[in-house]
């Protein structure tokens, strides 16, 4: 993953690009879309800026914190067809009944992504409509600036570490629609006996049109002829296009050296751009690792 360091931002967002793809949905007769999954780190949210205000003593300031990391273990959508009429006072209760859109385990570092998304992860979901977005996340780390090196891992996450967004949304089929997904406020806070206590909260924001990107993957396959290249993630593919990157060879610092002729099969890269709905990235950098 790709650090910025020096931000002044402690949240992290998910943006859910649906591009449509074509496989048969399971008793409905319509096709999949496309998910590609991205974190990133929009502006500090007034809610996050009136709870340090309300609790400075307890709050710990984003300026102190060197890293804070998650592990992300699923993301799933919860589909209307199988929506059961649930109590708001159950929402954030785990739900096996979504559709599940990523499972693992992969961290996610909240602080060092600077005005980016990280591109997570792809997968095909059937075409329809979703009402709630899950995330579980787990194994909270923190580290602060004045003593970086080390870790602390006494964190309590809240609603143990089940999150939930309910917004409705379209998953069109053959169609593209993009949803972001925001860590909206963070609220770290330690108690009096030296414990952290993590709570975050969550926002969706429907209809963004493009956002600009870091991924981190290996090469799969190159067309030369297009300046394009397919890039595996953690989970699924990407394409690239790389016209007007600067090709960063590992030796590399300020200046870019590399050429087309680098982009081999099998290379590790990383790579910052601009994804658009149909989850094509537009890379403005990419450096070899």
């Amino acid at each position: 993953m790709i650090a910025f360091r020096n931000v002044f931002v402690c949240l992290a967002a998910i943006t859910l690009i649906f591009a449509g793809a074509g496989c048969p949905r399971p008793g409905g007769g319509g096709k999949d879309g496309k998910v590609t999954i991205l974190f990133g780190s929009p502006m500090k949210s007034l809610q996050g800026a009136l709870a340090s205000a309300a609790f400075p003593k307890a709050v710990v300031a984003t300026d102190d914190i060197y890293s804070l990391t998650v592990t992300v273990t699923e993301i799933s959508l919860d589909s209307a067809d199988d929506d059961d009429g649930e109590d708001e006072g159950d929402d954030d209760k785990e739900d096996s009944s979504g559709v599940v859109i990523f499972e693992g385990s992969q961290d996610l570092e909240l602080i060092s992504l600077d005005g980016l998304s990280e591109v997570f992860s792809t997968a095909d979901i059937p075409a329809g409509t979703y009402t709630k977005i899950r995330i579980a996340i787990e194994n909270p780390r923190l580290r602060l600036n004045d003593d970086p090196e080390t870790e602390i891992t006494n964190i309590k996450l809240t609603a143990n570490g089940h999150l939930f967004v309910s917004e409705t949304f379209e998953v069109p089929e053959d169609g593209n629609s993009l949803v972001e997904l925001t860590f909206e406020d963070l609220h770290l806070v330690r108690n009096g006996n030296g414990r952290y206590v993590l709570t975050p909260q969550l926002r969706a924001d429907i209809a963004v049109s493009s956002a600009d990107v870091a991924a981190t993957g290996t090469i799969a396959s190159v067309d030369a002829d297009n300046d394009s290249m397919v890039v595996t993630l953690a989970e699924g593919d990407v394409t690239v296009l790389y016209a007007s990157a600067a090709i960063f060879l590992p030796a590399d610092t300020d200046t870019a050296t590399g050429t087309e002729v680098d982009l081999v099969v099998g290379a590790s890269v990383d790579i910052i751009g601009t994804i658009d709905l149909d989850g094509v990235i537009t890379a403005t950098e990419i450096r070899l690792l």
